[in-house]
C-alpha cells in the first residue's frame, strides 16, 4: 500500500533512476534509496535495478486497485530494456481488474515504445483479414486480435512529469502523440507556471470537427464534444516536500485549477509541500493610530498574529540558470503584524513553512480529488 493520495498502491519492478530536469533535483525515491542501500529493497542504492520476483506480483493482487508503476524509478529509463518492458506491459494488460499509472520523464521512448507497441498489434490483427478462409478470418482469434487492435488498454494510464513551461512544452507533445486509454500529467514539484490548454481538445476525425445532431457510437465511444476529442485527460499538481523542498507559488497551482475547470480536465491537487498559504491578515493595531491596549494585550496579539502568519514571501521574481528559470524565495526581515503595514510586493504571495502535514490539501477551501474515466481513441 502507499501513502500517495492518487493510487492505491505501487509496483516497483525496477528501482533507482538517474536526473534528468529540476523536477528530480530532490529525488524522495533517491533519498530513500539511499538510507536504505545494500538492503532487499535496494541491494544498488539508487542504481536501476531488476527485481524479477517483482514482475508477476500483479497476478497475485485480488482486489482491483490503482496501481502506481515504478515510483521509486522511471520505467522507460535507458537501463531498462525493451524485453523488461515488455513483460511490464504484458503483465498490466492480463490484469484488467487493476488500472495501472504510469508516470515518466521520459517522454521520448515511452512515445516510440507504445506506438511500436500499438503498430504491431494492428499488423497482426490485419493478418487475418487475408486468411483463406471465412471461418479463419470471422475466428475468436481474429475476432480477439481486432479488438485489441481497436483501441489502446484502458486499465494502462500514461503521464509525464511537467514541473516548469520549459518541461511542458517538451513533454506533453510527446504524450499527446502516445496511444493510450487516459493520457495525463504530474505537474510536481511545482516549480513554476504552467499552461497546457492549447493541447486539450482536436477536431474529431469521425465527424471533421463539425459535431452531429446525433452523436454516433464512434463519437460517443471516443468522447467527442462539440466535434471535437479531449486529448489530455487528468493533470496532478502538488508542492515540494522534505528538507530542501522549494516553494510553489499559490498563483500557479490555481491557474492549473482555473485551466481544468475551463476546458473539463480531472484536477486533482495532491498537495502544498512544505510551503503553503499563510493568512497573515490579522490585524494587530491600526497603522495610523498605534495600539491602544496594554503591553501585555499587545504581546499576545503579536504572538497569536505570528502563530497564524507568513514568516516568508515567494515573490514570483525569476532568473535563469542552465537554461531553467529558478524563482526567488524570498526571506523578508518582517514579522507577520509588521508585514501587514508594509504589505507584499507585486506578484508575491505570502506563504510559511507549516510542513507538509499542516499545510495540507484544501485549495481555497476545498479538496479537489477528480479521477479520469477511460475513453476509447
Amino acid at each position: 500500500m502507499t501513502t500517495i493520495e492518487w493510487t492505491d498502491r505501487t509496483w516497483n519492478p525496477i528501482t533507482g533512476c538517474t536526473k534528468v530536469s529540476p523536477g528530480c533535483d530532490n529525488c524522495y525515491a533517491e533519498n530513500i534509496a539511499r538510507r536504505f542501500s545494500g538492503s532487499k529493497a535496494f541491494p544498488n542504492g539508487f542504481d536501476v535495478t531488476l527485481h524479477e520476483d517483482r514482475l508477476n506480483q500483479p497476478f497475485r493482487w485480488k482486489k482491483p486497485s490503482r496501481v502506481f508503476v515504478n515510483s521509486m524509478s522511471d520505467l522507460f529509463h535507458d537501463s531498462v530494456s525493451d524485453l523488461v518492458l515488455t513483460h511490464v506491459f504484458d503483465a498490466m494488460e492480463a490484469n484488467p481488474q487493476h488500472t495501472f499509472q504510469v508516470l515518466t520523464k521520459r517522454h521520448a521512448r515511452m512515445r516510440s515504445f507504445v506506438q511500436q507497441r500499438e503498430a504491431q498489434r494492428q499488423e497482426y490483427a490485419a493478418q487475418f483479414d487475408d486468411c483463406p478462409t471465412e471461418a479463419m478470418r470471422n475466428s475468436p482469434a481474429a475476432k480477439w486480435a481486432r479488438a485489441r487492435a481497436a483501441t489502446p488498454p484502458a486499465n494502462i494510464w500514461l503521464g509525464v512529469s511537467v514541473e516548469n513551461q520549459k518541461w511542458a512544452d517538451i513533454r506533453i507533445p510527446a504524450l499527446l502523440e502516445t496511444p493510450a486509454a487516459v493520457l495525463f500529467l504530474s505537474c510536481e514539484p511545482m516549480l513554476g507556471p504552467v499552461w497546457f490548454s492549447d493541447c486539450v481538445w482536436q477536431p474529431c476525425r469521425c465527424c471533421d470537427g463539425e459535431g452531429h445532431d446525433e452523436a454516433c457510437a464512434t463519437c460517443a465511444d471516443g468522447g467527442c464534444e462539440d466535434g471535437h476529442v479531449r486529448r489530455l485527460h487528468w493533470v496532478i499538481a502538488g508542492g515540494e516536500s522534505g528538507p530542501k523542498a522549494r516553494a510553489m507559488h499559490p498563483r500557479w497551482v490555481r491557474s492549473l485549477r482555473d485551466q481544468c475547470a475551463q476546458d473539463h480536465v480531472p484536477f486533482f491537487f495532491k498537495q502544498w509541500g512544505e510551503w503553503g498559504p499563510a493568512p497573515f491578515t490579522v490585524r494587530v493595531c491600526d497603522p495610523n493610530v498605534g495600539w491602544k491596549g496594554s503591553e501585555e494585550e499587545l504581546v499576545a496579539a503579536k504572538a497569536h498574529s505570528e502563530a497564524l502568519g507568513a514568516t516568508h514571501v515567494h515573490t514570483g521574481n525569476w532568473f535563469e540558470e542552465e537554461g531553467e528559470r529558478r524563482y526567488w524565495l524570498h526571506e523578508i526581515g518582517h514579522k507577520p503584524w509588521s508585514l501587514e503595514r508594509v504589505g507584499l510586493p507585486d506578484g508575491a504571495a505570502a506563504i510559511r513553512r507549516w510542513g507538509k502535514k499542516r499545510a495540507g490539501r484544501e485549495l481555497d477551501g476545498q479538496l479537489h480529488d477528480a479521477f479520469p474515466k477511460a475513453v476509447a481513441l
